[in-house]
């Protein structure tokens, strides 16, 4: 029981720690020319959305391979990483929202970015509430690719019109290049402490039960 005790005590200051870091790296990161001190209300946007995109990308390759090698317990972690992801995925749809009225003064509603995000998120919605119910796994898998399908289709197709291009990659400034992929790896990590969390649960009732 104290080492079962200590175990949860340690996994939760690495949580602890990973918010710590990226708070920190918040406080540091350089201001940019255009927009000022509002570029961190789109560091954390873009953290979690690419942290959103990349759970969705990992539990549609999940999903696939337990649709082809028919084993439910890839299928079990590719929902849990989806959900997780979708989650990531629709905070940073929120801070979007909170850094076009931070930096352009007004949302819009109708930017042809901000829909895609919001059919994106629709899409994975309705496949996760399908795979909720107690259907084959191989179709389960099939399901989980569609978000990802969906998402790597609307970011090719989708004008930017309002949105800005990719500052993350094509910023003159190496610090503000540097903050955006910290802030991206941290929050994958946290993303990653909370599928592990939820896994270690699911599997403690499923003992239990």
């Amino acid at each position: 029981m104290d080492s079962m005790i200590v175990r949860r005590g340690t996994s939760w200051f690495v949580l602890v720690a990973i918010v710590v870091l990226a708070a920190l790296l918040l406080w540091l990161a350089p201001a940019e020319q255009t927009l000022g001190s509002g570029i961190t209300s789109v560091y954390v946007h873009v953290a979690l959305t690419w942290t959103g995109m990349t759970g969705l990308t990992v539990a549609s390759a999940l999903g696939l391979a337990a649709a082809i090698l028919s084993r439910p317990a890839l299928q079990d972690w590719a929902h849990t990483i989806a959900w997780v992801g979708l989650g990531s995925f629709a905070a940073g749809l929120a801070m979007s929202a909170l850094a076009a009225g931070i930096n352009w003064g007004n949302v819009f509603w109708q930017e042809p970015r901000f829909n895609s995000a919001l059919q994106i998120l629709a899409v994975g919605l309705i496949v996760q509430i399908v795979n909720s119910f107690p259907i084959a796994y191989r179709l389960r898998g099939l399901l989980q690719t569609l978000p990802a399908i969906v998402l790597f289709w609307l970011t090719t197709v989708t004008p930017l019109v309002l949105h800005p291009g990719n500052a993350a990659q094509t910023s003159p400034s190496i610090a503000i290049r540097f903050t955006f992929l910290g802030l991206y790896v941290l929050c994958c990590l946290a993303g990653a402490w909370i599928v592990a969390a939820i896994r270690r649960r699911q599997l403690a009732l499923a003992v239990e039960s």
